[in-house]
């Protein structure tokens, strides 16, 4: 059975603080459960991150691991 995976795809999006990242990855989860979505793909374009913003904060739940991985990622 081929099963398509949904994609959530985030183009431009300002995460201006640590609060602001983990309140995405929260929501971002709330959309996962909710929807009944197994998994789903997410995609970030041309985001602005805040310097100052110590990613590795990002650490409490599996969405919030993920969010910092794939800002580390565009970051590189």
């Amino acid at each position: 059975m081929n099963i398509k995976r949904p994609e959530i795809i985030l183009e431009g999006i300002q995460i201006k603080s640590l609060s602001k990242a983990k309140l995405l990855a929260k929501h971002l989860s709330v959309i996962e459960e909710e929807c009944g979505i197994h998994e789903v793909k997410i995609t970030i374009k041309n985001p602005f991150i805040c310097p100052w913003i110590d990613l590795n904060f990002l650490n409490k739940t599996p969405m919030e691991r993920l969010i910092r991985n794939i800002f580390k990622s565009i970051l590189k």
